[in-house]
C-alpha cells in the first residue's frame, strides 16, 4: 500500500513540475501579458468600464496607459501607481474538485477545495513594466527585449505601441 502512495507522490510532483516549466517558456511569459497587449488594442473608456468592475487585468492595463500617457490618455503617474497597486492587491480563487475515495467499504466523496490566487501578481505587473519600458525606449537589447517574449514578440508588441 505504500508504494502506491509513494507513486502517486511522485506522479503529483512530476505533473506540478512539467507545469512550472510551461510557465517559463517565452508562449507562457508572452501569455503573462495580457494587460499590456490589452492596454494596445483596447479603447481606454472600455477598459475604465472594465477597471470600474474591479478586473485587474483591466486595472494594470489602464495603469500602463497612465504611466505612458499612451491611447489618447493624460500621463499621470499617480493614478498609474494607484490602478497598478488596485491590481494587483486583487485576490480570488480557483475552485479544484478533488475526490476523496472511501476506505473500509464506504463510500467515495467529491470535494471541492478553493485555492487562492492573485489576479495580477507583482511578477506579472513587473514583467508587463518592463516590456512596456523597453517599448517606450525603444531599446532593443537582449536584456530589454527578454521581458517581451523574445525579439518576434517585441516587434508585434513595438508594432501596436507606435499606433
Amino acid at each position: 500500500m505504500g508504494g502506491g502512495v509513494r507513486i502517486k507522490g511522485l506522479a503529483a510532483l512530476v505533473g506540478a513540475a512539467l507545469l512550472a516549466g510551461c510557465a517559463t517558456t517565452p508562449e507562457g511569459r508572452f501569455a503573462s501579458l495580457g494587460p499590456l497587449r490589452a492596454a494596445l488594442s483596447t479603447s481606454p473608456e472600455a477598459l475604465q468600464a472594465r477597471a470600474d468592475r474591479n478586473d485587474a487585468n483591466a486595472q494594470m492595463a489602464l495603469s500602463l496607459l497612465y504611466h505612458y500617457g499612451l491611447g489618447g490618455v493624460e500621463r499621470d503617474p499617480g493614478q498609474a501607481f494607484l490602478l497598478r497597486s488596485r491590481a494587483t492587491a486583487q485576490r480570488g480563487s480557483t475552485p479544484i474538485t478533488t475526490y476523496i475515495p472511501g476506505i473500509n467499504g464506504k463510500p467515495g466523496r467529491v470535494s471541492m477545495i478553493f485555492v487562492p490566487r492573485y489576479d495580477v501578481s507583482a511578477a506579472q505587473a513587473a514583467s508587463n513594466a518592463a516590456c512596456a519600458d523597453a517599448l517606450a525606449k525603444g531599446d532593443r537589447s537582449p536584456q530589454a527585449v527578454e521581458p517581451c517574449g523574445g525579439e518576434a514578440r517585441y516587434d508585434q508588441l513595438a508594432a501596436g505601441w507606435r499606433r
